[in-house]
């Protein structure tokens, strides 16, 4: 599965696959569907969602590490939504295996570090907010994001190599963002979605050669996803 989300053409391809099915859930559903309004958005709902994911890491490593990690995305996702008068309420869960990746090398006083970090799986939890404009719920969301991280280390001194070593850690964080959904059967609807991630700093100490090497990073992302969602 890891194989169809690594970084490159399929992951920045998938944000123009994002905005052009956008378009077609505004323009080129079935116009029966424009009548399911708050009724085919109401209820629990199980759906899968595919993206894609870019955003920044920084270190104060020894020396500064700064790269921009991206990849794509395919996960699974609950939920719950209401209709309160105009008002949509609501509760989503996610969780998403992940192939974002990224990597930067420094090189100080004849030491070479290089450096990756890739984010395993990514899960969040939120509250929504939305309202109908036709046929197309319009909401904003936000809530509690957590990551599940590979730290890599490998240092050398002119070539020669000295230690490496490798840690998972599990950061906690926050999200933020908004979307776009639209209902197409009375249990089918169809979504696109960007959430803003930030992941916090969190410190990972390595062992190089006995000695240890601590890793405070910071991460972001910025996430865009597509999903289909069943509703009860």
């Amino acid at each position: 599965m890891k194989s169809l989300l690594k970084k490159g053409s399929w992951g920045k391809r998938s944000c123009v696959m994002t905005i052009f099915l956008v378009l077609v859930m505004m323009f080129a559903v079935p116009v029966q569907a424009q009548d399911l309004g708050q009724k085919g958005l109401s209820g629990f709902y199980v759906g899968a969602l595919v993206g894609y994911a870019n955003g920044k890491y920084t270190s104060d490593m020894s020396a500064e590490i700064d790269h921009e990690p991206d990849g794509g995305l395919f996960g699974i996702q609950v939920g719950w939504s209401h209709p309160v008068g105009p008002i949509i309420l609501g509760i989503d869960g996610d969780i998403a295996l992940t192939k974002i990746e990224g990597e930067d090398s420094i090189t100080l006083m004849g030491f070479k570090s290089d450096v990756t970090h890739d984010v395993n799986y990514l899960s969040t939890i939120r509250a929504r907010l939305g309202f109908m404009a036709g046929p197309v719920l319009i909401y904003g969301t936000g809530g509690l994001a957590m990551a599940d991280l590979d730290n890599k280390l490998v240092v050398s001194y002119y070539g020669q190599h000295i230690g490496s070593d490798e840690k998972s850690s599990w950061h906690t964080g926050w999200t933020v963002g908004g979307g776009l959904e639209f209902p197409i059967t009375p249990n089918l609807a169809l979504g696109a979605e960007y959430l803003y991630v930030d992941m916090g700093k969190e410190e990972v100490t390595m062992n190089i050669g006995g000695y240890p090497v601590t890793d405070k990073g910071d991460l972001d992302l910025h996430t865009f996803r597509f999903g289909i969602k069943y509703r009860f």
